[in-house]
Parts: C-alpha cells; sequence; structure tokens
C-alpha cells in the first residue's frame, strides 16, 4: 500500500549545544577578557572601589599632617580615571565575545525553528490527506450501508 503523502523532503536540522560551541572558538585571551568583564561587572567589583576610595580617604584623614589632603583624594580619582580607561576597551572586548554567544545561539534558535515549521506542515499536510481518505472511507461506507438497506427492502 502507498503511502498517503511523501515522506518530507527538506534535511532535518540537528540543533547543537550553542554554549559547548561558543566555548570551543574562544582562545586564552577570549576567555580572560570574558572573565574580566564577568567580574567587573558586579556589584562586588563596585564595593571593592567603594571600599577602596573609603579606605584611602581614611588613611589619609588619620595618618596626614592635615586632616583630609585634597590632593591625594585628587590623586585617588585620577588612578581611578586611569582604570577605568584601561578597562573600557577591556569590556567592550568581553561584551562583544558574549555578543558572538548570543548571535550563535540566536542561530541556532532559528534554524531549529525553521526545521520545526517544516516538519508541522508536513504533519499538518498528511492529516488533511488522511481527512480526504476517512471522508472518501465514510462515503463509501454509506454508499455500502444504503445499497445493503435498499437490496433488504
Amino acid at each position: 500500500m502507498a503511502p498517503i503523502i511523501e515522506p518530507p523532503k527538506h534535511k532535518r536540522y540537528e540543533p547543537k549545544n550553542s554554549n559547548i560551541l561558543h566555548k570551543s572558538r574562544l582562545n586564552f585571551q577570549d576567555k580572560l577578557a570574558v572573565w574580566i568583564t564577568t567580574g567587573i561587572g558586579t556589584m562586588y567589583a563596585v564595593y571593592f572601589f567603594a571600599v577602596f576610595m573609603i579606605g584611602w580617604m581614611i588613611w589619609q584623614s588619620y595618618f596626614s599632617s592635615k586632616p583630609f589632603d585634597p590632593y591625594p583624594f585628587a590623586f585617588l580619582l585620577f588612578i581611578g580615571n586611569i582604570i577605568q580607561l584601561l578597562l573600557m576597551p577591556l569590556i567592550m572586548v568581553g561584551q562583544n565575545i558574549q555578543g558572538k554567544h548570543s548571535e550563535i545561539r540566536a542561530e541556532e534558535e532559528y534554524n531549529t525553528t525553521i526545521t520545526s515549521y517544516k516538519d508541522i506542515e508536513h504533519i499538518l499536510a498528511h492529516l488533511d490527506a488522511q481527512d480526504q481518505e476517512l471522508i472518501k472511507q465514510t462515503k463509501l461506507l454509506e454508499e455500502l450501508v444504503r445499497y445493503r438497506n435498499a437490496k433488504q427492502e
């Protein structure tokens, strides 16, 4: 007996783990940039820099001849700006690498969705063909019942 509808002709897409795929493409520098970006982008880094600045101000007020010397505070701000200037390109690199991971994940989701869509279309076509076959068989059975009833009368 021939199938009601032909099997799907599209190539089935086998999804890949985007995390493993992304990690396999990273070299040491990329891993370091992502690690630093992840570390700097936490509240713990904010706490560290705040404690560092407050600690510097307290240290200056206790161990300085003046109660509060504005020069070391300005120097501290200068050092803080240098750290920010050094970290800014590094964070941008880390964010670009994290963005590539998002692109890989989105591409995998897209390919999987397209394959699922094609499968669903095939299933719906198959169900439509089955419906047509059931309607045809139902009509045939109705005709046989009518023929039998007519023959018995």
